[in-house]
């Protein structure tokens, strides 16, 4: 699936309750923003809004998430940060478990075979 920074930018916003006010907003601040998210789920980052991600369904829905996370904390919306930070988070985890495994090891004492 492809999503473009506008895209995510609209159902951001959509998703935060700040819709009418989408052109009050820095598409800087909101590529930053993405970027940032992007750069965190280990995905290429974009150079403007008009540039296509390609990802799948869950990775883009974590993508919006995260950067809704940004926006209502660069807003000081408390309430709504609280809230896309944990889902972002929730979905992080499932997206970042599928792609990489962590073994558990134990140390061995110098000396020990």
């Amino acid at each position: 699936m492809k999503m473009s920074g506008y895209e995510i930018c609209k159902k951001v916003i959509l998703r935060l309750g700040y819709s009418g006010k989408q052109e009050e907003y820095s598409t800087i601040r909101i590529l930053e923003f993405i970027n940032q998210i992007l750069t965190d789920l280990n995905i290429k980052t974009i150079e403007s809004l008009e540039e296509k991600i390609v990802a799948d369904t869950k990775t883009l829905d974590a993508v919006c998430c995260g950067t809704a996370m940004l926006f209502a904390l660069s807003e000081s919306d408390g309430e709504k940060n609280a809230l896309f930070t944990s889902l972002y988070n929730a979905k992080r985890s499932a997206i970042l478990a599928k792609a990489s495994s962590v073994s558990d090891v134990l140390p061995i004492a110098e000396g020990e075979v």
